[in-house]
């Protein structure tokens, strides 16, 4: 758990920054991508965090940071090379 926020704020620039998965835009946990970072995000302004993301911001590395995005392959349509973009 942070003591302050100076301590989320490098808790989050070390992990959530970095993660393609950080929304600071959304407004709902639902809408989020990760909720660690959403929760993260709403604790600066309640001043409390879930015990899930206390018991995850306890080690000094998120666990579900992802650097890079994965890439998903495309669906093969069926169709030759030169038409699958015109569908």
């Amino acid at each position: 758990m942070f003591s302050n926020a100076t301590e989320a704020q490098m808790w989050q620039e070390r992990n959530c920054h970095k993660c393609w998965k950080y929304s600071p835009e959304a407004t709902f946990s639902k809408d989020a991508r990760c909720v660690t970072g959403f929760e993260i995000d709403r604790g600066y302004v309640t001043g409390r965090l879930s015990k899930r993301v206390e018991r995850i911001t306890l080690h000094t590395d998120c666990p579900s940071r992802q650097e890079k995005k994965p890439v998903s392959k495309k669906k093969d349509s069926g169709l030759m090379p030169l038409f699958q973009e015109v569908i």
